[in-house]
């Protein structure tokens, strides 16, 4: 009788541990927009979290899609959000929180309801980053976030969205 309650407890620990990590694989969220898109008017544009910085869009165009994309699961920094959008002008609402953490503490600055507009070309592929530049030890943080061509990974357009 020991072992047995003594096997199902470990087992039960095994499964609680490993189940945990699930957590940490990074996700990926994906939406076309608009089905009636044809092939040659698309765009693939991606909001990678990377780092200690991490998106959840809230809009395109005035359009709510927060619950379509997420469905109430769990985001984390490593998700990414991929979406696929028709060619020309496009907006984009989103929170961003940027996040730093050590052994002791851990200190996010949350950036809330941010627009992002930009004339998008079609068969492009697009990645939006937040980024993070200290300023000097004990100095703070600038907070910028950037659109990039994808394929190249060169740097299209940066916005400063403030500093710590």
């Amino acid at each position: 009788m020991k072992k047995t309650v003594l096997c199902f407890v470990l087992i039960v620990g095994i499964v609680m541990s490993l189940s945990s990590c699930f957590f940490l694989i990074p996700q990926t969220f994906k939406m076309t927009v608009d089905d009636s898109i044809s092939e040659d008017q698309r765009v693939i544009i991606t909001f990678g979290s990377s780092g200690n910085a991490m998106f959840i869009l809230r809009e395109w165009n005035s359009k709510k899609i927060a619950e379509e994309i997420y469905r109430k699961k769990f985001i984390s920094t490593g998700d990414r959000t991929i979406l696929t959008v028709p060619a020309g002008s496009n907006s984009f609402t989103f929170d961003l929180e940027f996040t730093f953490s050590n052994q002791n503490y851990s200190t996010t600055y949350p950036f809330k309801g941010i627009e992002l507009r930009y004339d998008l070309e079609a068969g492009k592929e697009y990645q939006v980053k937040g980024t993070a530049k200290s300023l000097g030890i004990f100095k703070g943080y600038e907070f910028f976030v950037g659109i990039y061509d994808k394929k190249s990974d060169t740097l299209i357009k940066e916005w400063k969205l403030g500093a710590s």
